[in-house]
């Protein structure tokens, strides 16, 4: 509810996007390992320079029953997790630690405000991490693993450029 109040109610001026993506792992030697080359720095969001961006729920969940997701869980080194990233700056990520993903998340609020300062970026994903293969993931190669986004794409220019800087609220 809160959200609403904060950007633009006019229709014309929001987007809104549900991006998702899918993961595998492969089954090795007992485990599956989300560390391979398809699972990183996958295109979630093509995103425009003149607009901000809000991530205001996640999701998560995978093949697996929860229970068996949670009872397939190692070292905290090992815990599944994604990382979100800008294309042409891997360096700057918008969660300053790896999202881990220790168990299953319906709609949880995140609110991540964030925005591109080029022209054609892109934000990209990337999913990591070991689990063990447990009895309830017999069966399973690969195991699948899915993240889905609510994100608000804000194109009113006037509202950006006050969120950019406050000091413009007058104008």
């Amino acid at each position: 509810m809160s959200i609403i109040e904060r950007i633009p109610v006019n229709p014309n001026a929001v987007r809104v996007r549900y991006p998702v993506q899918r993961f595998s792992a492969p089954l090795i030697a007992g485990q599956y390992d989300f560390g391979i080359a398809a699972n990183t720095d996958i295109l979630l969001l093509p995103m425009q320079s003149n607009s901000i961006y809000l991530i205001e729920r996640i999701s998560f969940f995978g093949q697996a029953a929860e229970a068996d997701w949670l009872e397939s869980m190692g070292t905290a080194a090992q815990f599944p997790a994604f990382r979100l990233h800008y294309q042409f700056d891997d360096a700057n990520n918008l969660y300053p630690e790896p999202v881990r993903c220790v168990n299953y998340v319906d709609n949880a609020e995140q609110l991540v405000f964030f925005r591109s300062t080029r022209d054609a970026e892109n934000l990209l994903i990337s999913f990591s991490g070991v689990v063990t293969q447990v009895a309830g993931m017999v069966g399973f190669n690969p195991l699948l693993a899915q993240v889905n986004f609510t994100i608000y794409q804000i194109i009113d220019e006037k509202w950006n450029r006050k969120f950019i800087n406050p000091d413009d609220i007058g104008n």
